[in-house]
C-alpha cells in the first residue's frame, strides 16, 4: 500500500487512494470494535478483500437503560457524575462489554437510569461528538436539467474545508436524470466515511442527507414530506421537500425548495414559500411539545436552501456593470459595490421585513450573483436579458439558546454546466442529549446507493477490482 497519501482528509478523498481512510468517525474507534450485522435497508454487503482497505471502523457503543423524563443542564450532568456508582465509571473508562456478574446483580444501573449511561445520554454524546457540536454541510444547485460531471468533488468536497462534515444535505433544483443515478454520484465522491440516510423528491426537486456513519444509531427515524405550488401540474417543477429527524435530543429539518422566477414575482414568492412552510406535515412520530402549523416551529434547527428565485432590483446594465468593477480580484471583491447589490437584494428585504422569512437568518454573502451564466462560462446569458441575481440561498433558523455559526458560505464556481453556480455552506451547531422515547431508526440507511457508490469507487481505483458480494447480510469490523 502507498505510504505517501496526503495528511488532508479531503485530499485523501479526491485522491481515490488505495489505502481509503474514514474520514469523520467518532475519536472511539481505536478504543473499541464492535461489529454488526443487520437486514434489510440497515444491512452492509460483505466487501471483498480488495475493497477492505476503503471500509473503517464503525462504532456501535449504546448501552440500554432507560432515561428519566427531564434533563437537568448539561454543567449539572457533568457535576452530577461525580456520583455514579464505581461500576459504571469503571464501564464507562474501560469501554467494554458489561461483565455477567454485574449484569446478574443489577448494580450497574444505580445512579445511571438518567443521562448517563443511556443510549442518547451525555456520556455517549460527549464520546459521539466530544465537543457536543455538529458539523454540517449543505449545498444548494438549479441544475437546469443539465448532466453533471461525472465527478462531483468541487461541489461535496470544497477545498476550504479540512475535513468531511458530520451531516451533508445536498438539495437540487431542475434535477437532471435517475433519483438512484445521482445518489450514487453524491455517494461516490462522499466515500465510505457517509451513507444515504434518506431522500426525497419532487418532480425535479430532490433533497438527501447524508451522515457520518456511526450516527446513524443516535437518530430518530426520518420523515419527510412535499408540497407543489403548482397544483395538478403533471411535472412538478416548483414546491418543497423536507426532512427531518433528531439527532440525541436535537431536532433538525432540512427544506429545499423552488420558488416561481422572473423579477416582478416577489410576492408570489413570499406567497408559495408561506405555503410550503404551512403545508409540510412534519413531524409524524416525532415528539413534540404543540404541533404548530409553520413547520419550522416544530424543530430546535431548521435550513432552508434552494433556487428561491429572488431577484435584484436594478437595471440589468447596471447590475452587470457593478458586477465587473467588483469581482475584478476575486479573491478581494469591492466592498461597495457588493454592498450596492445586496441592498437590492429582494430576499435581503424579505429577510427584514416579511413576517415569516424574518425569523430567518443568512450568513454575509462575498460570492458574485449566481445566475444567470451561459453554460460552461463565467458570462451572463443576454438571450433572454435576466438580471444577475442572487437566486440560490442558504437560510437557517434556530430556537433560543441553539446558536448556528456559519464558518463558511461561498459557491461552486467550478461547475459550469447549468445556468447557476451552486452554492454551499458549512455549519456547526450544538446538540444536546436526548430521550429514548424517539423512534429510533435503529440504523437504517440506503444499502443499495451506498454498495454501488462503493463499486464506482474501488472501479475508478482499480477497474480489476470492482466485484462487490451479493451477501443479503453481512457484517463491518
Amino acid at each position: 500500500m502507498a505510504n505517501n497519501q496526503p495528511s488532508d482528509p479531503i485530499a485523501r478523498v479526491r485522491s481515490i487512494d488505495s489505502q481509503q481512510q474514514v474520514t469523520g468517525e467518532s475519536s472511539r474507534c481505536n478504543s473499541r470494535r464492535n461489529s454488526f450485522s443487520c437486514s434489510n435497508r440497515g444491512s452492509v454487503s460483505c466487501l471483498e478483500e480488495a475493497l477492505s482497505s476503503v471500509v473503517g471502523v464503525l462504532q456501535l457503543s449504546a448501552s440500554q437503560e432507560s432515561l428519566n423524563d427531564e434533563f437537568k443542564a448539561e454543567s449539572e450532568i457533568e457535576i452530577a457524575t461525580t456520583n455514579i456508582c464505581s461500576s459504571c465509571k469503571e464501564e464507562n473508562q474501560i469501554q467494554q462489554a458489561l461483565s455477567v456478574q454485574l449484569a446478574r446483580q443489577r448494580s450497574y444501573l444505580h445512579g445511571s437510569v438518567g443521562p448517563f449511561q443511556s443510549l442518547l445520554g451525555i456520556t455517549e454524546l460527549k464520546r459521539t461528538l466530544s465537543d457536543s457540536q455538529l458539523k454540517i454541510f449543505i449545498g444548494t444547485w438549479n441544475m437546469n436539467g443539465k448532466t453533471p460531471p461525472s465527478t462531483l468533488e468541487d461541489l461535496l468536497l470544497p477545498t476550504p474545508l479540512q475535513s468531511l462534515h458530520d451531516v451533508v444535505v445536498i438539495g437540487t433544483q431542475e434535477t437532471n436524470g435517475e433519483r438512484d443515478e445521482w445518489e450514487v454520484g453524491l455517494q461516490e465522491t462522499l466515500g465510505p466515511g457517509h451513507v444515504l440516510f434518506h431522500s426525497v423528491e419532487l418532480g425535479t426537486i430532490h433533497l438527501a442527507v447524508f451522515l457520518r456513519r456511526d450516527l446513524i444509531w443516535v437518530c430518530s427515524v426520518p420523515e419527510s414530506d412535499t408540497h407543489s405550488t403548482r397544483a395538478g401540474s403533471a411535472f412538478r417543477t416548483k414546491g418543497g421537500v423536507a426532512i427531518g429527524f433528531s439527532i440525541f435530543g436535537t431536532s433538525l429539518l432540512f427544506v429545499n425548495c423552488h420558488l416561481p422566477a422572473h423579477a416582478e414575482k416577489f410576492a408570489e414568492r413570499e406567497r408559495d414559500l408561506k405555503k410550503i412552510l404551512f403545508s409540510l406535515d412534519l413531524p409524524k412520530e416525532l415528539p413534540v411539545r404543540k404541533k404548530q402549523r409553520d413547520v419550522t416551529s416544530n424543530y430546535d434547527l431548521v435550513f432552508m436552501c434552494g433556487d428561491m428565485n429572488f431577484r435584484i432590483n436594478k437595471p440589468r446594465e447596471e447590475v452587470v456593470d457593478i458586477v465587473s468593477k467588483t469581482w475584478v480580484d476575486p479573491s478581494s471583491p469591492c466592498e461597495r459595490g457588493l454592498s450596492m447589490l445586496l441592498e437590492a437584494d429582494q430576499l435581503k428585504s424579505s429577510l427584514k421585513n416579511n413576517r415569516i422569512l424574518k425569523t430567518f437568518n443568512e450568513a454575509d454573502i462575498t460570492f458574485a450573483p449566481t445566475y444567470k451564466y451561459i453554460p460552461g462560462t463565467n458570462d451572463f446569458d443576454e438571450d433572454k436579458q435576466r438580471i444577475p441575481s442572487y437566486t440560490d440561498r442558504i437560510l437557517w433558523k434556530e430556537r433560543k439558546g441553539a446558536h448556528v455559526r456559519c464558518a463558511h458560505y461561498d459557491v461552486a464556481k467550478q461547475l459550469k454546466c447549468s445556468d447557476h453556480i451552486p452554492v454551499w455552506g458549512a455549519f456547526q451547531v450544538p446538540i444536546k442529549p436526548g430521550r429514548e422515547t424517539i423512534p429510533l431508526s435503529a440504523g437504517t440507511f440506503n444499502r443499495p446507493v451506498y454498495l454501488e457508490g462503493m463499486r464506482r469507487r474501488l472501479q475508478a481505483w482499480d477497474p480489476n477490482k470492482a466485484s462487490l458480494s451479493n451477501s443479503a447480510s453481512c457484517s463491518l469490523q
